[in-house]
């Protein structure tokens, strides 16, 4: 398992995600991604499974330590005394008394970033989250956050995958020591039917999906979150540490176009520019 060390932690530099997934389906899943390896799991107040997430694991013989558990506030709950109360409220849902990683969602225009990560930052000084960081944040909202509030963030965590490569948004990430958290890596089914990807996985006996998870894990600093209901795609979504991309294949998906995001619900913001 190859691991990120960041901001005095060490982190499975790959996640297992919970999305779109809810009770006894959640708990099995993660229940398995736990017996199949998985240290890091991902979840959040919207996806209105804390609770099952939380079974599972009060459930798993691995020890709560061993875990990098993530979730993040609604965008209901963005107002201050909101993140408080909400927080705490995942954390009993959660079974917990902290989380290693608390985000926010998505940004909330109508209320003050400062006033947000300020809660955040209060829930933090108290060991209630660990790291605190963003979801979903376009360059000029990392810049209000780090550069002007002087918000330490651990991550934005955002769709990335093959088929969307969002240079400059990358390199304002990493240059405000964050890492990159890759939400939907196999572009919500899209990288499956892709030629390229599955001429590249049959050199390795590999999956277009598993090619895909594997191109994030080359990239420094970078943690892609598959996420699967299935016990054998599970387990295929993690079997992806035998193998390395060589030069070749980096150069044939650096070819494959960049703009197709698949994630853009009504509230999205405004993305920036992916021309480069």
């Amino acid at each position: 398992m190859k691991t990120i060390t960041h901001q005095g932690s060490q982190l499975p530099a790959l996640a297992f995600g919970t999305f779109r997934m809810q009770g006894e389906d959640c708990a099995n899943a993660v229940k398995w991604a736990l017996e199949i390896g998985y240290r890091n799991i991902d979840t959040a107040q919207r996806y209105e499974n804390e609770q099952d997430v939380g079974s599972a694991l009060e459930a798993s013989p691995v020890p709560r330590e061993e875990i990098f558990l993530t979730t993040k506030i609604g965008m209901a709950n963005a107002a201050s005394n909101d993140v408080l109360v909400s927080a705490r409220e995942s954390l009993d849902k959660l079974r917990t008394d902290y989380v290693d990683l608390l985000l926010l969602h998505w940004p909330v225009p109508e209320i003050p970033l400062s006033e947000t990560l300020g809660a955040m930052a209060e829930l933090q000084s108290e060991g209630k989250t660990r790291h605190i960081g963003v979801a979903n944040f376009t360059v000029p909202m990392i810049e209000e956050a780090v550069d002007r509030l002087n918000i330490k963030l651990f991550t934005n965590q955002i769709e990335y995958h093959p088929l969307l490569r969002q240079k400059k948004l990358n390199e304002c990430i990493f240059s405000h020591d964050m890492i990159l958290s890759g939400h939907s890596p196999i572009a919500t089914g899209r990288i499956v039917e892709n030629d390229i990807l599955k001429a590249i996985g049959s050199k390795y006996d590999k999956t277009p999906a598993q090619v895909a998870i594997r191109w994030q894990l080359e990239q420094d600093k970078v943690m892609p979150i598959p996420k699967s209901s299935r016990r054998e795609i599970i387990a295929e979504n993690f079997n992806v540490f035998d193998f390395s991309l060589d030069a070749g294949d980096m150069e044939d998906i650096e070819g494959l176009p960049k703009n197709d995001r698949g994630v853009r619900p009504p509230f999205e913001p405004d993305w920036d520019p992916n021309n480069d």
